[in-house]
């Protein structure tokens, strides 16, 4: 059993509350059993401080097991901990192992670079005896799922304690990261730090442009880095980066650009420097000495602007930076929460750090990641100088642009707005990206119950309109059905919407959920399909739901994490069948459907001309795995809205809100 030094004292160096609070909850779930374990601290709370002093509380399994291995990916990591943890424990012997730095394995603790002890058939790992090992700290312990932290963690097996920390717990690719650890045994997150005033204060500026990112290629979670830069690094784009810093940041003291490439980073650092601010570049070729020379003129003040590309983004301490340019877009939660917390470190005179987040165009705004969207708000909503922590603020802007974008008529009474609505919706009929917008609407109206209504009510209308291809129309029909028309955007495989906390995939006899929570964090579960005999034949039923390795902080995140778990385990050949405009999709529904629907309230001759194979496949899997309760709620819901329009409008509005989880009843 491995043993541990535990019991509340005051550490020899003074910690934060919430450090000592980390190491006794870590040191207390280790005296329980949890050998490898991960806590989530934000950029800027000192992770480097808690398990500098955390490693000196425990014990190996044998008096042999006295050492410690210290895990890191960049140099600047290295250098960090090897200085932070000499200062804690002056006693110990601290050596870096990475590249032509050979550590002595006798040291008391080895900060060691990943890529020279993690690739295949290491030598360096060889060196070292994993029975004098007690401890593997892993930082920035997002990483820790890739193969070359676990070909580390596999040598020493299970003889160690492994300890890892990272601001953002989960992969860019959605991939769980239960491989390395087992438990995440202390969370505090960012806008907590910064409500109890151990982060700066963040004030948020959200330029728009017109820079359309809908044919950007995707690749690992995130944008294609080539087809994302051809599409943002063009004159006027990047001239509104340089412009938005002189009318707005030109008074901060230190600016820290995330650009797209090399290319897109040199092209903003001659651009700010044309038109008369200093600006350099910080850029993977850059030569260590001057790297270190920029960022000693940075940290000093005396260059204001410091353009980088992936440079930046982990273990970066410059708490003086002050203005934070997001010019570089994403779809990772991740990486986003990396780029927003180089300005959150806390420094003299600095009352803030101001964010410039440059929002480009799409077909489906919660395709980019930006601050909005971090924290839970409308991904849509502009924000001009707003304190984040400002929750009230914040949530009567939303509500406020809302209306505004609808423009909506100045009508007295519900009933005149839901005119507005059919109208809406009508339009929406002939283009469907104009779906959410009609969503809008009706959560403007300030419907409050959530409530799927009956997605067909809508057939009782029109037959499909004369200027729209049948097969445009069945798209329609397809995306309404489904539950979410962002899941358009999000997949080529057919997900459906269950409720507005969980989601569906069928495949190859197995079903695919993402689920979330309060945390905001989603998670995969599987139910697989099963046969048993009984006296009349073979019957079928789903097993029990069982968790797998997907953690993702968005739904896009989780979304792709799984696609990419399909691909690996799916038949090429079945898995094309699972995309949204498989040809079966667009055939008449079978009559075994038509049945099963009709038992629903969904009756044949309200569907059979205009109701697809696809679009009733959508509606069973909803109806059975999750959405019935709602459903049921429809009946007393229909009854509200005949008193609030006439019955064309009401038939409109139903079909509205079924299109999205979130639009709400009264």
């Amino acid at each position: 059993m491995l043993r541990v030094l535990y019991r509340q004292r005051r550490w020899t160096h003074t910690l934060r509350p919430y450090q000592q609070e980390c190491i006794d909850s870590s040191l207390r779930e280790l005296a329980n059993g949890v050998w490898r374990q991960a806590v989530s601290l934000p950029v800027g709370s000192g992770k480097t401080v808690v398990f500098s002093n955390l490693i000196q509380h425990v014990q190996g399994q044998t008096e042999l097991a006295t050492k410690t291995l210290v895990l890191a990916h960049r140099e600047e990591l290295l250098s960090q901990a090897a200085r932070q943890i000499q200062r804690a424990s002056p006693h110990l012997v601290v050596e870096i192992d990475q590249g032509s730095r050979v550590a002595n394995p006798a040291a008391d603790v080895v900060v060691a670079s990943v890529p020279t002890l993690g690739r295949e058939h290491s030598e360096r790992l060889q060196r070292y005896d994993p029975r004098r090992f007690k401890c593997i700290i892993i930082d920035e312990a997002h990483h820790a799922a890739a193969e070359t932290y676990m070909r580390i963690l596999d040598y020493f097996k299970d003889r160690v304690f492994v300890w890892g920390c990272s601001a953002t717990l989960q992969r860019h690719d959605g991939l769980g990261l239960t491989r390395a650890f087992d438990k995440i045994v202390y969370e505090k997150r960012f806008v907590e730090m910064i409500r109890e005033g151990w982060l700066a204060r963040l004030r948020v500026l959200t330029v728009r442009t017109k820079s359309r990112l809908d044919s950007v290629r995707s690749y690992a979670g995130d944008f294609s880095m080539s087809s994302l830069s051809a599409a943002v690094n063009v004159q006027e784009r990047n001239l509104a980066v340089v412009q938005a810093y002189k009318s707005l940041a030109a008074d901060r003291r230190s600016v820290l650009v995330f650009a797209v490439d090399v290319a897109h980073a040199r092209d903003l650092a001659e651009l700010f420097t044309h038109y008369g601010t200093q600006a350099k570049c910080v850029l993977g070729s850059t030569p260590m000495a001057e790297r270190e020379q920029i960022l000693h003129e940075f940290r000093m003040g005396t260059l204001p602007v410091v353009v980088n590309c992936g440079i930046l983004t982990e273990g970066t301490d410059i708490p003086n930076i002050d203005c934070v340019i997001m010019a570089r877009p994403t779809r990772s939660a991740v990486l986003f929460q990396q780029m927003l917390g180089r300005g959150m470190r806390k420094h003299a005179g600095k009352t803030d750090c101001l964010v410039v987040d440059f929002v480009d165009s799409f077909k489906s705004d919660a395709s980019q990641i930006t601050v909005p969207t971090l924290l839970g708000l409308d991904p849509t909503l502009v924000l001009d100088h707003d304190d984040v922590m400002d929750d009230t603020l914040l949530r009567r802007k939303a509500e406020l642009q809302l209306q505004q974008r609808e423009n909506k008529e100045n009508m007295a009474g519900k009933e005149g707005e839901c005119h507005t609505v059919v109208r809406e919706f009508e339009e929406s009929l002939k283009d469907r990206h104009l779906l959410p917008k009609t969503l809008g609407s009706l959560q403007a109206l300030g419907f409050k119950a959530h409530v799927h209504l009956n997605p067909l009510r809508f057939f009782e209308l029109d037959k499909k309109p004369e200027n729209m291809a049948s097969a445009e129309y069945a798209d329609t029909l397809s995306s309404v059905s489904c539950g979410d028309a962002k899941l358009r955007g999000m997949s080529k495989n057919a997900w459906v919407c269950l409720s507005p906390s969980r989601y569906l995939c069928s495949a190859d006899s197995m079903l695919y959920f993402l689920t979330t929570d309060r945390s905001g964090i989603w998670t995969g579960s599987t139910r697989a399909l099963v046969q048993y005999p009984t006296a009349t034949g073979m019957r079928t039923h789903y097993a029990k739901e069982k968790q797998i390795e997907l953690s993702a902080t968005t739904l896009a995140q989780g979304i792709k994490g799984i696609d990419r778990l399909l691909a690996a385990k799916v038949d090429p050949f079945k898995l094309k069948q699972l995309y949204w405009k498989a040809d079966w999709r667009k055939r008449p529904p079978t009559p075994k459907q038509l049945q099963m629907l009709s038992r629903f309230g969904i009756k044949e001759e309200n569907t059979d001309t205009l109701l697809t194979r696809g679009c009733a496949t959508n509606l069973i899997m909803r109806l059975t795995h999750g959405s019935s309760k709602t459903w049921k709620q429809f009946e007393r819901a229909k009854t509200q809205l005949q008193t609030l329009q006439q019955k064309r409008a009401s038939v409109v509005t139903s079909n509205a809100v079924w299109a999205s989880p979130s639009v709400s009843l009264d």
